[in-house]
C-alpha cells in the first residue's frame, strides 16, 4: 500500500510518502520543494506517487542529503524529467557511483536506486532565487548525511538527523558519537523549523534535539561502563535488558538491530582511544 499526503509550512511545500508491502505504512518519507529546488527524491518502491506529484513542479536544481535508498531511489528519474543539474556532498556523490548493497528488509519497505554519476559535489551552500541554504555535515546515521539551513528563516532541513527523540535500532555502519556531535553542532544553530525526512516538527525543536541528546549520551554512558567492566555486547545487551525488534533483524539479516548500536558504542569507543594513541 502506498499513502501519500501533501502540506505546505510558509514557502515550502512537503510531500508526504509512505509505501509498505504489508497493510499501511509506518514510516514515511518527506520530499520538500522550495524556490525550484527538490530536497531529497523518496523511496523507488512509492516512484509512481512521486511522478505524479512532483514531476508537476518545476524542478530546477535536486539536493540529496544522504545515499540511502529512501532519500535517493528516484534520482534518476527525476532528474532525466526535469533534465537538471542534481548536487550532492562529496562523500555522498562518490558512494552513489556504486550505491552499497541494501537488505531484504531495504528492498521491501524501500526499494534499491541505481548508481548516478552525474552528482555535483557542493560544500559550503545551495542557492535559489530567493534563499541560500548552507550545507552542514551531521554524520553519524549516514558517514555522507548532510543539512541545509537557512538562517533568516530558521529553517533546518535535516534529513534522518532526528526521526524521533529515541532510536530502536540501528544499521551496523552507524555511529552513536557522531549522532551525539551532530546534534550538538545543529543546537547551536538559531533553529525554529526542522524540515526532518521521516519526523518534521514545527514547534519546540531545540528541546525535541535535545531529548534525543540525552537520549544517546545516555545509551553511550551505559553501554560504556559495561564495556569497561570487561562485558561482551551480549552481556551488555542482556544487563540493560534490551529488547531486539526480532522481525526486523531478521528481515534485514541483522543490519538493522539494537544490538548493532551497542556495537557501534564499543566501536566509537576503540577509535577514540586509537586516535588518543596516534596522538
Amino acid at each position: 500500500m502506498t499513502v501519500t499526503h501533501t502540506f505546505q509550512h510558509e514557502a515550502v511545500k512537503a510531500y508526504k510518502i509512505g509505501y509498505s508491502p504489508f497493510g499501511k505504512p509506518k514510516l514515511y518519507v518527506h520530499l520538500y520543494y522550495i524556490d525550484g529546488l527538490l530536497i531529497d527524491t523518496g523511496q523507488s518502491h512509492a516512484s509512481r506517487e512521486v511522478m505524479g506529484h512532483i514531476g508537476e513542479l518545476e524542478v530546477r536544481e535536486i539536493f540529496v542529503t544522504h545515499h540511502h535508498e529512501d532519500h535517493t531511489g528516484n534520482l534518476n528519474r527525476l532528474q532525466q524529467h526535469f533534465n537538471c543539474s542534481a548536487y550532492a556532498s562529496e562523500r555522498c556523490c562518490e558512494l552513489m557511483k556504486k550505491p552499497p548493497k541494501i537488505s531484504l528488509a531495504q528492498h521491501l519497505f524501500w526499494g534499491n536506486r541505481p548508481p548516478n554519476h552525474q552528482l555535483i559535489p557542493l560544500r559550503e551552500s545551495i542557492r535559489t532565487d530567493n534563499y541560500t541554504f548552507q550545507i552542514i555535515p551531521i554524520p553519524g546515521h549516514a558517514i555522507d548525511m548532510v543539512a541545509l539551513y537557512e538562517p533568516h528563516k530558521k529553517w533546518l532541513f535535516s534529513a534522518d538527523l532526528y526521526v524521533y527523540h529515541y532510536i530502536k535500532y540501528f544499521m551496523r555502519n552507524e555511529s552513536v558519537i557522531q549522532q551525539i556531535n551532530s546534534i550538538k553542532r545543529i543546537l547551536e544553530l538559531d533553529i525554529e523549523v526542522l524540515f526532518c525526512a521521516h519526523n518534521p516538527q514545527f514547534s519546540d525543536v531545540k528541546t525535541l534535539l535535545e531529548k534525543k541528546l540525552v537520549f544517546f549520551q545516555n545509551f553511550y554512558a551505559e553501554v560504556s561502563e559495561l564495556h569497561e567492566k570487561g562485558y561482551t555486547p551480549k552481556q551488555i545487551f542482556k544487563q540493560l535488558n534490551f529488547k531486539e525488534n526480532r522481525y526486523i533483524k531478521f528481515l534485514s539479516h541483522g543490519n538493522l538491530s539494537k544490538m548493532n548500536m551497542v556495537k557501534s558504542v564499543i566501536r566509537d569507543m576503540e577509535n577514540s582511544c586509537k586516535k588518543r594513541l596516534c596522538c
